[in-house]
């Protein structure tokens, strides 16, 4: 841990301050120090498997630090400093419509075909102490005996749509439209209830950070305002998501005042953070530490259970079965630990390296704009959070979780861009059809 802390004491005032604290190579490399800081503790130096691990973390931790490091003293051009893009809060309300409508409606028919919305079951289970199986209840909701096809829904359900909102409930509020309370009262509890409704709660979070990172681009002398508000109303909803799915009843009933049940609910948090996610790793890495399978093998094992009807890996299944006895479940194995699986220690210090400089060059490209719109930069924002936040599994899991759908708005929001940038000149916004009404400075 020591090593780790050096490491990033040394990343934060260099490359965290030069790409920007909430850029996708900082985030990348704040999320990889979480799941150190709960990993590292927890080994047991008496086992092999555990002393590899501590060195995979720490070789790919390194690697990640000293190749951002180097890339933003001697590559990186433009520092998050000189970012102050003019920012266009219009877009095109007609295609926006039109996804948001789609999006609403393929979500409709999921919890449809599906039956119920886990979060509601819960939810009034728990009013009327029914003593519901609301743990089946969410795992019926994606991994039940019929298939609906979830993870194609989900890049409309928790992709798409909650993007999109951010697009039109930051525009209208913007620009002051009459009705705009109406709208955001319908559209964004829409959107919650969608993400919510499996019981899961990584889909919410993720919502969440889309939308400080979005505002992180588009108003950024601002954003500290807007973390601190996102962050209570997150953290409320955290702590209701919790208490509905019923993660923490034991706990919760043998809490005796307010006050212990609020740290009950704040150590499922934490425990979400540290503890979650890393105890599944380590038990995980244990699991492999002595299979030997061909290079890349369960990589592309699960790029092939993205097509229809393909069984893809059952890695996490198996791993989630030595946790709790039954495969109806998922415990991936870290993002590190997955790679030394698929490529080795060699491999994974050079994927290290890879994704560092992809990371490094991306937050570069994002800090040079000087021109966008909202579309484009919640697109931007998506990608940053999706990869940002990969702690967990291979490619597929980023993929899962709509890193191709948020690159489809960011290129969609860049053709805007384009053409807007074309009608300042003339002083008309050519992709809505107004006079351009722009936001230079917040």
């Amino acid at each position: 841990m020591i090593i780790v802390f050096v490491l990033l004491a040394v990343f934060v005032p260099t490359a965290g301050a030069r790409f920007g604290h909430l850029s996708v190579i900082s985030l990348f490399v704040y999320a990889q120090a979480t799941m150190a800081a709960g990993t590292l503790p927890a080994l047991d130096p008496a086992l092999e498997a555990d002393v590899v691990h501590a060195s995979v973390i720490l070789w790919s931790f390194g690697t990640l630090v000293g190749v951002s490091v180097l890339y933003a003293f001697t590559i990186l051009k433009s520092p998050r400093t000189a970012y102050d893009p003019l920012v266009d809060f219009a877009y095109p309300k007609r295609t926006t419509a039109f996804w948001i409508l789609a999006s609403i409606g393929i979500s409709t028919l999921y919890y449809m075909s599906v039956g119920y919305l886990a979060f509601v079951e819960s939810l009034q289970a728990l009013i009327n102490d029914t003593g519901e199986d609301v743990a089946a209840l969410r795992l019926e909701s994606y991994a039940g005996e019929k298939y609906f096809f979830p993870g194609y829904v989900n890049q409309f359900k928790n992709a798409l749509l909650p993007a999109l909102t951010i697009v039109v409930l930051t525009s209208a509020y913007h620009f002051r439209v009459s009705g705009r309370a109406v709208v955001g009262l319908i559209l964004a509890p829409l959107t919650l209830l969608f993400l919510l409704g499996t019981g899961q709660r990584g889909a919410f979070v993720i919502a969440l950070a889309l939308a400080v990172v979005t505002a992180y681009f588009v108003v950024p002398r601002r954003v500290k305002k807007y973390i601190v508000r996102i962050g209570i109303v997150g953290i409320l909803l955290f702590f209701l998501l919790t208490i509905a799915s019923g993660r923490a009843n034991r706990d919760l009933e043998a809490a005796p005042d307010f006050g212990s049940k609020l740290g009950v609910l704040f150590e499922q948090l934490a425990f979400r953070i540290l503890g979650s996610n890393q105890m599944s790793s380590i038990v995980g890495f244990q699991y492999i530490h002595e299979q030997d399978i061909p290079a890349g093998s369960e990589w592309w094992q699960a790029f092939v259970g993205l097509l229809p009807g393909q069984p893809g890996s059952d890695l996490s299944n198996r791993i989630f079965a030595v946790l709790y006895g039954s495969t109806r479940g998922t415990s991936p194995l870290s993002l590190w630990g997955s790679t030394y699986h698929n490529w080795g220690l060699v491999g994974t210090v050079l994927i290290a390296a890879l994704l560092a400089t992809i990371f490094c060059r991306l937050a570069a490209s994002i800090n040079s704009t000087t021109y966008g719109n909202l579309v484009q930069f919640v697109g931007m924002a998506g990608v940053t959070i999706t990869l940002g936040t990969w702690i967990a599994d291979g490619p597929v899991s980023v993929l899962n979780k709509g890193l191709v759908m948020y690159a489809l708005v960011w290129l969609w929001g860049s053709r805007i861009a384009r053409r807007g940038q074309s009608a300042v000149l003339g002083g008309t916004d050519s992709a809505v059809g107004h006079p351009r009404r722009s936001m230079p400075r917040e």
